[in-house]
Formats: C-alpha cells, structure tokens, sequence
C-alpha cells in the first residue's frame, strides 16, 4: 500500500538505513534478463537479495519507490512478457535448429537440454519483481513533488531536456531529491542510491546527468541492481 511521503520520512528516521529508490525500468528488467544482452542474468539473484535486506531484523536496507512507478510497472507489464516469451520462442527455435545440424552433420544424438518455455521462466520473474516492488516503502507524490517536476521540464534539468520534457520521470526524480534533501537535514548519514537502467534520461549524455546534483546530498546514481548493491556493500 502507498504511504505519504511525511509518513515514509517519519519510517525512515525511525529506523535509519541505506536507501535503494528503484526506477520503473529496473523492476521490469528482472523480467527482461533472460533476453536482453543489456541486462545482467543476475538480476533476479540480486533482487531476492535486496527483498532479504530489506525484510531483515534489524533492516539492513530501505527499499523505496514510487506509486508513480508502480502504476508505470502495471502498465507496461504485460508488452514486457509479451517481449520475453517472443524471445524465448525464437531462442527455443533456434536451438532446436542448431542441434538438427549438428545431429545430421555428426550423425550422433545430442542432449539439447528442457525446453525453454517448460521452465514457466518470464511468470516466475514477474513473481520476483513483483516480491522486489512489495519490499519497498511506495510513496505517493505529493505537490511539492509534482512542482519541482514542472521547474525540472521548464528548465531543461535532467531527466527533462529540450525537446523531451520527461514529466513522469521528473516527478519520480523529484521524489527521491527531496528524500534526499530531507532526510539529511533530519540526520541521516546512511548512503543513498538512485537506481535506473534508464541512461538516456539519468545518464551523463543527458545534460550532464542527475550525478553532479546527487552529489550535493551525498547521494549516488547506479543504473543497474548489481551496480548499486556494490555502492551499497562499500559503505556497510
């Protein structure tokens, strides 16, 4: 369930720990690791790691989104097991092809392995990202968030920039900077991390990335899972 974003500051400063704020793309890029070279095939690994953080005694992570993309994740899901189980029949037939070669090439039966669609692969990832996003604090945005979002489009600050004014992504942006903002004004010395795959809007190519406004909160950008529980294991 969603919870205000006093009362995510009020949990947090409670119970103080490093923070993860996951981008959309990173949930559903558990779903695409099987399939897109770009996506570390430790994906699901690391997200079952980061659920056990995050539900430890005492919490060794907060894990924090929001509602922003979780409603991103519900409708972009079903293009994204579209996508996997495309791909995962075009790589189950192109092994059967190869190993109907070898078999008439060589004369000798080869063992070619289960099938890939009998593994049931893309609905026991979505099980996983759905597990990471259910171990998250999800904020719901508020006005203050939605007006820094504005002034982010209007002047071309990342994610926006000029021809491409990003809102959602501001907004969620956003969202994590006042965290930032607010949290280390209350105290908090714990690492922040900003993750998302999403390097064309948070990236350096981006006028110049979020990096160098993160930096003024001590905070850090990963763009992917692995990436950020690395930063997160240097500081713990």
């Amino acid at each position: 369930m969603p919870i205000s974003y006093t009362g995510a500051c009020a949990q947090i400063c409670a119970a103080p720990a490093p923070i993860l704020f996951i981008d959309t793309c990173l949930f559903l890029d558990v779903l695409r690791a099987p399939v897109r070279e770009n996506v570390s095939a430790d994906s699901a690994k690391f997200s079952n790691e980061l659920c056990a953080r995050a539900n430890a005694s005492p919490r060794l992570v907060w894990l924090v989104t929001s509602e922003t993309v979780v409603q991103e994740w519900q409708d972009n899901l079903a293009g994204v097991k579209d996508e996997v189980e495309r791909e995962t029949l075009k790589l189950e037939k192109k092994r059967l092809h190869f190993w109907s070669a070898a078999q008439h090439a060589t004369g000798a039966t080869h063992q070619s392995g289960p099938s890939e669609r009998a593994l049931n692969l893309t609905n026991q990832l979505e099980v996983v990202s759905k597990d990471l996003i259910n171990a998250c604090a999800i904020i719901s945005p508020n006005d203050s968030h939605l007006v820094g979002a504005m002034t982010r489009v209007k002047s071309n600050m990342a994610p926006a920039r000029r021809g491409k004014s990003e809102p959602k992504d501001c907004e969620i942006f956003e969202l994590f900077v006042c965290l930032c903002r607010d949290l280390r004004s209350a105290g908090m010395t714990e690492e922040f991390v900003f993750a998302s795959s999403n390097t064309n809007e948070y990236g350096p190519s981006n006028s110049g990335g979020i990096q160098p406004e993160l930096h003024t909160f001590g905070a850090k950008y990963a763009s992917d899972l692995s990436w950020a529980m690395a930063i997160l294991d240097c500081h713990a």
